[in-house]
């Protein structure tokens, strides 16, 4: 096979004329091709770039500085019988492919799951946003898939692994598009990665993995060793040969569980903020690819005294409730695979360093309870950017997508004096990036669950330092920030269990 880079295409141009342009490079039939990666060049006349594999007979001959051979790896693991129960506690992104790799390689799994099935779920989530009954146990932090469920469902990562094109093609056998392998920002959408997921989840209940849904791991069994060797549910007991733990962000009671237990867990850096939203034609006229058709993204960064960062944008997205506890208002962003609503929203945050506060956990739900407790109501916090720089409060100069609707409050009183000085001037720097960013913006809040507060240590053996058995992984432990990097997780940890399973 061979891997030739620099295929240009015009815009309007059918993908399909690659194979012809390949063929005239090569003056030669070839056998098939595919796409692998695909980019977009607007330093002049904007053209889609292509990089492409090719099979082609006697491909030795067309080696040339341009043209490299390439090996594609195969990275599926040997399947062999093991009896060694594995336990998955957690059935987010990091759950998912560590339990999809097990049961690759023949392991005896099992997945706990505090909340329900994607189809249950959404019918708690679309009540949530519709009536504001919050099912503080299905809802969009907790269920089959986890978080990333109700997202853009992005599969961007800046890690550079041999394992993406391994997640992605399992994507693809569950029916994603073949596009999310070379598309330069690869998103499925919170309709589409639905599916996705549960054509996964049925996958592995046909290869024999043994799904708990709704069942709530609330306690663990360890012996004289510091070795777990039971979970308890509010259902029953589990013996287990090595726990994974993959519980996401929201997951305070089984940390609070793992620390009466002695579980080493250190505190970390988190960020908080809130949603700026825009009329979507607004970036795209702002940005350089609005010509190719798509809504387009921004990543905005100001290095002040704290990092300001743009965090999980949505284009043509909505801003959603997001909360897993009663009485408390949570933001996040969301988009359909169409990203056809119109308005693009953002995270913007400030970094809050762990010297700041005692229980990161604490520290954030007090900023949701407090944020409930003024809005009296599941209604978001919200306010014009303009007004939030000139401290003033008016109406909105647009409705926000938040479906529970907003009230009115003055973001100045939300950060601390010095937090607040360097918020304004991040936006300022970004209004520079993007001019019109303060006056044609709102903002709705609060941004409180972007990052863990809490990292389970583990040893270079994937260990927890101090637990044996215990492997955490993904972002509730400390270990992700994105599907992706989640994912990765969930691989990291099942290739140690499988090279421990074959000694």
């Amino acid at each position: 096979m061979l891997l030739i880079n620099d295929i240009k295409l015009s815009l309007n141009s059918s993908e399909d004329k690659l194979q012809s342009k390949i063929e005239k490079l090569l003056h030669t039939k070839i056998n098939s091709f595919e796409i692998k990666k695909k980019s977009l060049d607007a330093r002049k006349e904007p053209i889609y770039v292509y990089s492409v594999l090719v099979d082609v007979d006697n491909e030795d001959k067309y080696i040339t500085s341009n043209i490299k051979k390439y090996i594609k790896t195969d990275l599926n693991p040997v399947y062999h019988k093991n009896n060694k129960k594995v336990c998955i506690v957690g059935y987010g992104p990091s759950g998912i492919f560590s339990a999809y790799r097990l049961m690759q390689t023949g392991f005896n799994v099992s997945v706990f799951e505090k909340g329900k099935r994607i189809k249950d779920r959404v019918k708690d989530v679309e009540r949530f946003f519709n009536e504001g009954i919050l099912d503080e146990n299905s809802n969009v932090q907790f269920g089959e898939g986890g978080a990333g469920t109700f997202s853009d469902a992005k599969l961007t990562t800046r890690i550079k692994d041999q394992y993406i094109d391994y997640i992605l093609n399992i994507f693809i056998k569950h029916g994603c598009k073949e596009s999310i392998k070379y598309e330069h920002h690869p998103h499925i959408g919170t309709d589409e990665i639905r599916k996705v997921i549960e054509n996964i989840t049925d996958y592995l209940i046909q290869q024999g993995c043994d799904f708990h849904f709704s069942e709530e791991v609330v306690d663990f069994v360890l012996d004289d060793k510091r070795c777990i060797k039971k979970i308890v549910t509010k259902k029953d007991e589990y013996d287990c040969d090595y726990l994974l733990l993959g519980i996401g962000h929201s997951a305070y009671d089984t940390v609070v569980k793992l620390q009466d237990l002695g579980v080493y867990i250190e505190p970390k850096d988190i960020a908080i903020g809130f949603r700026v939203e825009h009329p979507q034609s607004f970036i795209d006229e702002r940005q350089t690819n609005s010509i190719v058709n798509e809504p387009n993204e921004y990543l905005l960064r100001y290095k002040g005294e704290k990092g300001v960062y743009s965090f999980c944008m949505c284009p043509g997205g909505l801003v959603v409730p997001a909360m897993s506890d009663k009485n408390t208002i949570v933001t996040n962003g969301m988009s359909y695979a169409k990203r056809d609503s119109g308005i693009a929203n953002s995270a913007i945050l400030i970094q809050v360093p762990k010297t700041e506060f005692n229980d990161g956990y604490i520290y954030l739900k007090m900023i949701e309870y407090k944020a409930y407790a003024y809005s009296n109501s599941y209604k978001a916090l919200a306010q014009n950017i303009k007004d939030f720089m000139n401290n003033e409060l008016h109406e909105l100069i647009f409705p926000s997508t938040y479906c529970l609707g907003t009230v009115l409050y003055d973001f100045n009183n939300f950060f601390s004096k010095n937090d607040l000085n360097i918020v304004k001037q991040a936006l300022l720097d970004f209004d520079s990036k993007i001019p019109g960013f303060i006056d044609k913006g709102i903002m709705v809040g609060p941004e409180t669950r972007s990052s863990c507060p809490i990292r389970i240590k583990r040893n270079e053996l994937g260990q927890s330092i101090n637990t044996k058995n215990l492997y955490p992984m993904g972002e509730g432990a400390g270990y992700g920030g994105g599907i992706m990097s989640c994912c990765l997780d969930g691989i990291r940890i099942s290739n140690i269990i499988i090279n421990d399973g074959n000694v």
